[in-house]
């Protein structure tokens, strides 16, 4: 009875008598040249499309870090029992977290502001505000964890706009725009 062998890496059982093919390994020219084709067709269809979303991609992140601005201005107010403001300066398109002095429990009371180490963050340099955010430039927290009520609108160079909008109790929310 002869016994069947296996044919070392071929996975193949070797008969007696019998002659085996051997099992090629590896790519061929042609294999390589279509897996190359397809790829090459998914990044001509894929990256224009990520291009052109770039401009809303940055919108976007840039109504984030404004609105995480103010939310830890509001968490600032309520933890050192100071008010602190966001002061957005247009003219260098920067946003600055301030506090009021000690003692100043609502905005309106306080009449002097100091920045808070760390807290001044660039605005992109394709991404404008629309108008005076909340009428004067600064958008204000108090202690109790209420605000001036107003909004902070975001555009970018394809006219996209967001908008970051503080409510007087304090609640903070990002809405898309046209």
């Amino acid at each position: 009875m002869a016994i069947a062998k296996m044919a070392y890496g071929t996975g193949r059982e070797i008969w007696p008598g019998k002659k085996t093919t051997s099992w090629r390994t590896g790519l061929t020219l042609l294999e390589l040249v279509i897996v190359l084709s397809i790829i090459a067709i998914s990044a001509a269809i894929g990256i224009p499309n990520w291009i052109s979303g770039k401009p809303w991609r940055e919108l976007k992140a840039a109504a984030r870090d404004v609105y995480g601005e103010f939310m830890k201005a509001k968490t600032r107010a309520v933890a050192t029992s100071r008010a602190h403001r966001v002061f957005f300066d247009l003219e260098h398109g920067l946003m600055r977290l301030m506090e009021g002095e000690a003692g100043c429990l609502r905005a309106s009371m306080c009449t002097t502001w100091t920045d808070v180490p760390g807290g001044e963050m660039r605005i992109p340099p394709s991404i404008s505000i629309v108008g005076n955010p909340f009428g004067d430039n600064n958008a204000s927290f108090n202690v109790d964890g209420t605000a001036e009520a107003g909004n902070v609108t975001l555009r970018n160079s394809k006219g996209q706009t967001y908008k970051v909008i503080v409510s007087s109790s304090g609640r903070i929310r990002m809405e898309k725009g046209s």
